[in-house]
C-alpha cells in the first residue's frame, strides 16, 4: 500500500468527533484513581458499604464523599442506574459533592456521608445477603472491576500520561482504533494499548455521550471487556493484540506499539511500614543540581529501498547524536539480493540532551577477509531530531527517510521506512557514584602530612554525577593522625562542590568550604547488644517520614531476583501518613558499589548521608580495619569525557553482548557485574576507568578501603569490606 493510502485512512479516522472533552476527562480520571489508590481500603468500599443499614435497603450503589466515582463498567449498567440524562463528566466536583451529600443525608439519615478512613473496617469473609444480591440493579461485578483499577492505574500512572500533548496523540489513536473496528465491521477482537484504553475508559464515564457517539461512528456500541487478564502466548489477549498490530500497520503504515503506552508488568508489591524515621528537607545553603529530562523511545526499522545490487549482507546501525559515542545498535543482517525487510524494534530511554538519533545503512562484504580489513560500506545515512518528533501531533513519525550517500557522485541514495514514537520529556532521577580519594586532614586538605606534622585523618570520598562532574566531597572523621577517633567525637561532613586548588599546577586540593550537611555519631547507651552500631542523630529541620527497606522495592523491584543479587541495595520510601500508607520509592542506593539514583523530589544530601551511615555501620560491625598507602596519588583533577552515564538506557537486556551492559539500567544488573564492567580499565566511556573507583565500603571495582587509602585490589570485591585493609 502506498503512503498516500495510509494518510487517507488516517485522515478518515480523524474526521469523527466526540461529545465530551476526552483529554481533560482523562486527566480528571487519572487524578481520581490516584486519590483512591492512596487509600487502599477504598478498593473494598463497595463491599463495606453494602454492610451498612442504608445500603441494605438501597437498590443501587453510592460512594460517600467520593462524588463522581464511577468504576469502569459497561455503559448499559451505568445508564440503568443513572438514567439516560446523566453525564458524569459534565458535573463540577464541588457541585457534585454538595448535591450528593444532601441526597445522601435525606435518604440515609443514620449513615454518615463522610467516610472516616481511620475507622474503616473491611471483613474479607463477609458476603452480601441473598436479598441484597437480588435487589441489585447492576448485574456487573463492580467489586472485581474496582479491584482491577489498581492494576490499570499502575499501567497509566507514569507522569507523561498527564501531559496534554501525549493525551492529544492518544485521542487521535483512539479515533484510529475505532476506525479499525469500523473497517472490520466490529467482527474482530481488537486490543487497545494503554493510551487508547485510558481514552476509552474516559469516554465510557459519560454513558449517554458514549452511546450517541459510538452509534453514530460504528452503528453500535462497543462493550469493553477487561476481565480477561491472561497475557500468555497464543491466548486471546496475545492473539488479539498481534491481530490489532497487523491490521494497524496494514491500514495506517505505522507500528501499533507506542512509547509510553505499553504493558509495564504486574504492579510491584506494596511496602507498608509501621516504623518510619524523620527526614530532612533541602538544606538552606544547598545549590540546586541541574535537572535531567528523559524520554521513552520506540524505533522500528521496517524495510529499505533503492539498494545497489551487490552481494553481501545489509543492516542498519543506530547511534545517538550526542553523549553516547560508544552506543551502537545494529539490526540483523539480511542478504542484499533479497528484499530488505527487518521489522526490528529498539526500545530505550534517552535524555533529551542527546538531541536525536542517527541511522546508517551498511553493507557487509561477502568475503570475510575483505570485511576484516575494509569494514562495512556505508550506503547512506540520515538523522532525526527529538524536537522534530515532539513537534508532531502524534509524537511520532512513520514513513520513508531519504538517506544521504557518502559518495558525492551518487545523486539519489537509498531510503529507509521507519516508525518511531516517543513520550514527552519528564524530569529524570539524578545518578551519582562514589569514588575513593586519599584521606584529608582536619582542614580538608588532601593528605595527612608527615609523621610529625599530622593534623587529623578523615576518610574521604568524591561524589560524581552522571556527567562525571565532582558535586560533593564526603568526609568522615577517622583519627587524629595517630589514634582512632572515639565514638562520641565521630562525625560526617558533606561539602558541596569539587576540590579547590591553589593554582593550576596543584595536584592536591582542599574540600570546599560549603558544608551542606553534617552528622554527629554517638554510641548508643540503650542498645548494649549492638554496641558497635552507632546512634545517629540528624540535626536539621524535619518535614516528612521515610522508610528504609533492604533490596529493590516498588518501582525498583526486580522480580525473581536472588538474595545475592539484592545485596547492598537499599530503597528509600517516602510516607505521607496523612494521605497514604503505601509510600513511594524516591531513591535507591547500593552501599557496596557506591552507585545511587535520586528522584527529583528527594533530597540528594539525605541519600548521601544515609548511604554513608549504612556503609560505616556495616564496617564497624564487621570490624573492618583501614590501612593507608602513603604512596597513593591524589585523584585526577578532571577526567575528560563527552559521554554521560544514563544518557541512554536499553529496556531489553542482551546477555550475549557484554559491551552493551553499560547501557542497561544500572540497578537491574548484578552489582558485581555492573561495577566490574563500569570500572574496568578499558572502559573510558564515562571517565570511569582507573584505580580509586570503589564503592562506599570498598567493595567496588578497585577493592579499596572506605577512605581510598588501601592499595588497588583489582576486580570487584564481594561483600562489604571486600578488599579493605590493603
Amino acid at each position: 500500500m502506498e503512503v498516500g493510502e495510509f494518510v487517507s485512512k488516517w485522515m478518515a479516522a480523524q474526521s469523527v468527533s466526540f461529545g465530551v472533552a476526552l483529554i481533560s476527562g482523562a486527566q480528571q480520571l487519572l487524578h481520581f484513581l490516584a486519590q483512591v489508590d492512596r487509600q487502599p481500603c477504598l478498593y473494598e468500599a463497595l463491599q463495606s458499604l453494602e454492610q451498612s443499614n442504608g445500603m441494605r435497603n438501597a437498590g443501587f450503589h453510592c460512594f460517600p464523599n467520593l462524588a463522581g466515582m464511577t468504576p469502569h463498567c459497561p455503559y448499559n449498567h451505568l445508564l440503568t442506574v443513572l438514567g439516560s440524562g446523566m453525564s458524569i463528566g459534565s458535573i463540577r466536583s464541588d457541585d457534585a459533592i454538595e448535591t450528593t451529600k444532601a441526597f445522601w443525608e435525606e435518604r440515609f439519615p443514620h449513615e454518615s456521608y463522610t467516610l472516616d478512613l481511620d475507622q474503616f473496617h473491611y471483613d474479607d469473609q463477609w458476603t452480601p445477603p441473598t436479598e441484597v444480591l437480588k435487589r441489585r440493579r447492576i448485574k456487573y461485578d463492580l467489586e472485581k472491576a474496582v479491584t482491577r483499577q489498581r492494576t490499570f492505574l499502575y499501567q497509566v500512572s507514569k507522569p507523561h500520561m498527564m501531559v496534554e500533548s501525549f493525551l492529544s496523540a492518544a485521542e487521535q489513536r483512539y479515533k484510529a482504533f475505532l476506525h479499525l473496528f469500523k473497517m472490520t465491521d466490529c467482527k474482530v477482537f481488537l486490543v487497545p494499548t494503554y493510551d487508547i484504553d485510558l481514552l476509552w475508559h474516559t469516554h465510557q464515564l459519560n454513558p449517554k455521550v458514549y452511546l450517541v457517539d459510538l452509534t453514530r461512528i460504528l452503528g453500535r456500541v462497543l462493550e469493553h471487556d477487561d476481565t480477561d487478564t491472561d497475557r500468555s502466548s497464543d491466548q486471546k489477549l496475545d492473539e488479539g493484540f498481534c491481530q490489532t498490530a497487523e491490521r494497524w500497520l496494514q491500514s495506517y503504515g505505522s507500528v501499533y506499539e507506542k512509547a509510553g503506552a505499553m504493558y509495564r508488568g504486574e504492579p510491584p508489591a506494596p511496602v507498608y511500614s509501621s516504623f518510619q524515621v524523620p527526614a530532612t528537607g533541602i538544606p538552606p545553603n544547598f545549590t540546586p543540581i541541574a535537572p535531567r529530562e528523559i524520554m521513552q523511545v520506540y524505533l522500528t526499522i521496517l524495510r529499505a529501498d533503492g539498494l545497489p545490487k551487490k552481494q553481501g549482507g545489509i543492516q542498519v546501525c543506530l547511534q545517538l547524536q550526542k553523549k553516547c559515542s560508544a552506543f551502537k545498535l545494529k539490526t540483523p543482517l539480511i542478504p542484499s539480493m533479497s528484499e530488505p525487510v527487518w521489522m526490528h524494534t529498539w526500545k530505550f530511554q534517552a535524555e533529551k540532551s542527546t538531541e536525536g538519533f542517527l541511522l546508517e545503512l551498511l553493507r557487509r562484504h561477502s568475503r570475510s577477509v575483505v570485511q576484516m580489513f575494509k569494514g562495512s560500506d556505508v550506503l547512506g545515512y540520515t538523522s532525526l531530531s527529538w524536537e522534530s518528533l515532539l513537534s508532531t501531533p502524534t509524537l511520532s513519525y512513520s514513513g520513508w527517510l531519504s538517506l544521504t550517500s557518502p559518495v558525492s557522485s551518487v545523486t539519489k541514495g537509498p531510503s529507509l521506512y521507519v516508525s518511531v514514537s516517543l513520550t514527552p520529556p519528564q524530569p529524570a532521577p539524578q545518578l551519582f557514584r562514589l569514588i575513593n580519594s586519599i584521606p584529608t586532614d582536619d582542614k580538608g586538605y588532601m593528605g595527612m602530612g608527615s609523621l610529625f606534622h599530622r593534623s587529623g585523618c578523615w576518610l574521604t570520598r568524591i561524589v560524581l554525577d552522571h556527567a562525571n562532574r565532582q558535586l560533593f566531597i564526603i568526609r568522615a572523621r577517622y583519627s587524629d593522625g595517630f589514634t582512632r577517633t572515639p565514638e562520641a567525637q565521630k562525625c560526617i561532613y558533606i561539602h558541596q562542590g569539587g576540590w579547590e586548588y591553589q593554582s593550576s599546577r596543584s595536584i592536591r586540593g582542599t574540600a570546599p568550604a560549603t558544608v551542606v550537611a553534617s552528622l554527629i555519631v554517638r554510641a548508643s547507651t540503650v542498645d548494649t547488644k549492638w554496641n558497635l552500631r552507632p546512634h545517629l542523630e540528624l540535626n536539621v529541620n524535619l518535614n516528612y517520614q521515610i522508610g528504609l527497606v533492604c533490596g529493590r522495592k516498588l518501582d525498583y523491584e526486580v522480580k525473581g531476583a536472588s538474595e545475592d543479587e539484592e545485596g547492598g541495595f537499599v530503597t528509600l520510601i517516602r510516607y505521607n501518613l496523612v494521605n497514604s500508607s503505601m509510600g513511594k520509592a524516591t531513591a535507591l542506593f547500593n552501599w557496596r558499589t557506591g552507585a545511587m539514583e535520586v528522584s527529583p523530589e528527594e533530597s540528594v544530601v539525605l541519600v548521601l548521608l544515609l548511604s554513608s551511615i549504612i556503609s560505616k555501620s556495616v564496617m564497624d560491625m564487621k570490624g573492618v580495619k583501614v590501612t593507608f598507602n602513603q604512596r597513593r596519588k591524589p585523584p585526577s583533577r578532571s577526567i575528560g569525557t563527552t559521554d554521560e552515564w544514563g544518557s541512554v538506557v536499553l529496556e531489553t537486556k542482551d546477555e550475549s553482548d557484554r559491551s552493551m551492559s553499560l547501557f542497561y539500567c544500572w540497578w537491574a544488573v548484578h552489582p558485581i557485574v555492573w561495577s566490574s564492567t563500569f570500572y574496568t580499565p578499558s572502559n573510558t566511556v564515562f571517565g570511569a576507568s582507573g584505580c580509586g573507583a570503589a564503592g562506599s565500603c570498598g567493595a567496588g571495582a578497585c577493592g579499596g578501603s572506605a577512605c581510598g587509602g588501601a592499595r588497588c585490589g583489582g576486580a570487584a570485591g564481594g561483600g562489604c569490606g571486600g578488599g579493605c585493609g590493603g
